[in-house]
């Protein structure tokens, strides 16, 4: 993968990672998560379900902002998912809101292929062009893509136009604060997009006419004709297709067409560059406009189609992005001229009809769950769009039972509720972090989670009690323990061992390592101040408390070793009962801020006391057990 090589390349000549924003059309989250992320991390392709939780550690303890933004048409969604990458989808509707906008509300795709690396140095480089973030994109077409460092205020401002629009989160100066001096020393390049600023055909143009444009472009206009007419008087196109099936050109032919052909208006060549045999398609997409002021070579997502270079006074653009930058006059991306293009070397109806661009049908309003994990919750946020808000859209998410209706407000187009619902089955996101949208008649439709508190992501356990109970006898780190499985595989790719998937073991643990271990965790909690790391044990890392109350709680339900279970699960209440009480006290001394425990959260961690059958004498003992234990009833 040339592009992969590429990409390591400039993480290599940059600091430590502060920030990685990807755009993409389409979006394969798997190709990310076994190849991308790992240059990221600088570590080796995943192999295994449990290396996945390996590079999701590693991203969470390097504090790196990785996200993605995507169109919401083109989400693989029978891909698995095995980290909490951020994924976001990017509403063109929303962004076609303003009345001086030319983007298409309706059909406008957000198409860019765009790469924004930043260090700690406050280097920045970013990238673009035409390669998806698919196996496709990065490895069997041939695309083409640029990378240049910023250098100027200018095109700082170009950079952060275009990521504010899309995610109003981002309009902050913990984002992009004032910047006085650049590590760069290219100031020769553009950031060219649709949301804002000059447009590609302005940037080419340098405020003269075009004469000669050579353009690469796999996807072309359907009146091609009338829109090279749109172009610019008398210009000249040299064009470099793709070929659908290796022998057409993939849009209609039309005696208008024919007529730029013959007066060499349009041109049709070969790439200058033989093509590998192993790529599927040449998907690049390369615009070289040649004026009498200069020569300018634009790398990006921009297609030769009126919504795919977002350059006409027409209200049917796609979001498009790329880098834009003066060449030598000297430069071709032309090979040979084809001799006697005719009807026979244009695409016929039905084969375009074929190649067509199949989009599934997105729900009248746009739709946001995210998922926190440090507070158990989902928090949702709706818009709704097409017309007035109708009912019987019902969501459905993990870790909740049965669905919840979506209800908007009367007064306008704003989700009502849910806004948040609280989980206290957590692994359900693990296997499933997708949502569905149900409506009677309609086809369900998925969108992807957003997860956020990974730091707190529980995606680890301890295979049995006495492993758990052992970790609280050590010092080392839980997360280092070779006794550790996954909590959660039922959606994924995997299936773990018989030994790995059993969640609960009930062999006999000694009474004398339950009261061990408890108190060893007991005397912990009684000295801890610091407010993160209590959460941690209490809700998050493995053998957490929460975790040891799971344990529990299935244990209890056995009918088997009933007077240990009924201890086990007394130790279990007390321990939660001195964490509130610490957790209580370190929020008097250090602030509210020092640490918060979602209501429902403190419910997990309760183990409800089973009942004992016995005779008289061993009751009125365990009676004296409970007070002298001060046990609850």
């Amino acid at each position: 993968m040339k592009l992969l090589e590429t990409f390591k390349k400039q993480i290599a000549e940059m600091g430590d990672l502060k920030r990685v924003w990807l755009t993409t059309f389409n979006l394969d989250i798997s190709f990310v998560e076994t190849w991308v992320l790992p240059a990221v991390l600088g570590m080796d392709m995943p192999a295994s379900r449990m290396d996945y939780e390996g590079l999701q550690r590693a991203l969470d303890e390097s504090g790196i902002d990785f996200r993605i933004y995507c169109d919401p048409h083109m989400m693989a969604k029978d891909k698995p998912k095995r980290t909490s990458i951020a994924v976001y989808p990017v509403s063109v509707r929303r962004l076609a809101q303003g009345e001086d906008s030319y983007l298409d509300k309706d059909r406008g795709l957000f198409h860019p292929k765009v790469f924004y690396l930043e260090d700690h140095n406050r280097k920045i480089i970013v990238g673009a062009g035409s390669a998806n973030l698919t196996l496709s994109g990065w490895g069997r077409n041939q695309e083409a893509v640029v990378f240049r460092c910023v250098a100027s205020n200018t095109q700082y401002q170009q950079v952060k136009q275009f990521f504010t629009s899309i995610d109003n989160s981002l309009n902050k100066e913990a984002f992009f604060p004032i910047r006085r001096k650049f590590l760069g020393d290219d100031h020769d390049w553009s950031f060219i997009h649709s949301l804002a600023g000059a447009t590609l055909l302005d940037t080419l143009k340098q405020g003269v006419e075009l004469k000669t444009l050579s353009v690469w472009s796999p996807y072309l206009a359907a009146d091609l004709a009338g829109f090279i007419g749109r172009l610019g008087p008398e210009l000249h196109v040299e064009l470099v297709p793709d070929l659908v099936e290796g022998s057409y050109i993939r849009t209609r032919w039309s005696e208008s067409i024919q007529e730029l052909i013959t007066s060499k208006a349009l041109t049709l060549h070969d790439s200058p560059a033989p093509k590998d045999d192993r790529a599927l398609m040449t998907h690049a997409k390369l615009w070289l406009a040649k004026s009498s002021k200069s020569t300018q070579l634009a790398v990006g997502s921009w297609n030769f189609t009126s919504p795919g270079c977002s350059s006409l006074m027409e209200k049917n653009w796609n979001v498009e992005a790329g880098i834009v930058h003066p060449v030598s006059r000297n430069i071709t991306i032309c090979g040979k001229e084809w001799d006697d293009v005719n009807e026979e070397d244009f695409a016929s109806e039905a084969l375009l009809k074929e190649e067509e661009l199949e989009l599934g049908e997105l729900p009248p309003f746009d739709l946001t769950v995210i998922f926190d994990w440090t507070s158990c919750e989902y928090q949702i946020v709706g818009q709704w769009f097409s017309g007035k808000p109708e009912s019987g859209y019902h969501l459905i998410l993990p870790g909740i039972n049965g669905s919840n209706e979506l209800v908007w407000k009367a007064n306008g187009k704003v989700l009502k509720s849910p806004q948040q619902l609280a989980v206290l089955k957590s692994d359900a996101v693990l296997d499933n972090p997708f949502y569905t949208l149900r409506r009677a008649g309609k086809t369900d439709w998925q969108g992807m989670i957003v997860e956020t508190g990974t730091e707190h992501r529980r995606a680890l356990s301890f295979t049995s009690l006495d492993d758990l109970l052992n970790s609280y006898l050590s010092s080392a780190d839980p997360g280092l323990s070779d006794r550790l499985m996954l909590r959660g595989v039922g959606a994924q790719d995997e299936v773990q061992s018989e030994v790995e998937a059993e969640i609960v073991r009930l062999e006999v643990t000694s009474y004398f390592r339950l009261f061990q271990a408890i108190q060893q965790r007991r005397n912990w909690l009684v000295e801890v101040e610091d407010g993160t790391l209590l959460y941690r044990r209490l809700f998050s890392e493995p053998g957490c408390l929460q975790e040891l109350a799971e344990i529990a709680r299935e244990r209890v339900k056995q009918p088997t070793h009933p007077v240990f279970n009924w201890f086990l699960a007394q130790e279990v209440n007390s321990l939660a009962a001195l964490a509130i009480k610490r957790v209580k006290s370190i929020r008097r001394k250090q602030g509210a801020e020092a640490i918060f425990v979602a209501a429902h959260l403190w419910e997990s961690l309760q183990v409800a006391i089973p009942p004992l059958t016995s005779d008289a004498a061993s009751l009125r003992y365990l009676a004296a057990i409970r007070e002298d234990c001060s046990y609850g009833e």
